[in-house]
């Protein structure tokens, strides 16, 4: 064995992550988050199946929606790449994407909302 695995509490881990401790017991007794139960109440959780947890829950990696927040995607004569991405916008841009995606008249709405 080359070197001891490195064990945290739920204490240090709801730190790390800065929530609350049952945060992390409850996310270790639904199987969310890799640990070992020593006793009762209390668990260890290697370092790595953390860094695997922060990882797996990031979005950091994800990349960002390119589309111009004047033009929500699935509006006529555009084709979006991606079906999946929701655009950020604010206010009206969100209200006429929602209306597109759901296949709503902008115009028939636009004097009910």
């Amino acid at each position: 064995m080359t070197a001891d695995p490195q064990f945290l509490s739920t204490k240090e881990v709801a730190e790390i992550l800065g929530v609350h401790q049952k945060t992390v017991h409850h996310w270790l007794r639904t199987g969310r988050l890799a640990g070992i139960k020593i006793s009762y109440r209390a668990w260890r959780i290697p370092r790595s199946a953390l860094d695997e947890f922060i990882t797996k829950n990031s979005n950091m990696h994800q990349k960002k929606p390119t589309l111009d927040s004047r033009t929500p995607a699935g509006r006529p004569g555009q084709q979006s790449t991606d079906t999946h991405t929701v655009p950020q916008l604010s206010g009206a841009g969100m209200k006429h994407y929602i209306r597109d995606i759901m296949g709503e008249d902008s115009s028939n709405q636009s004097n009910n909302g």
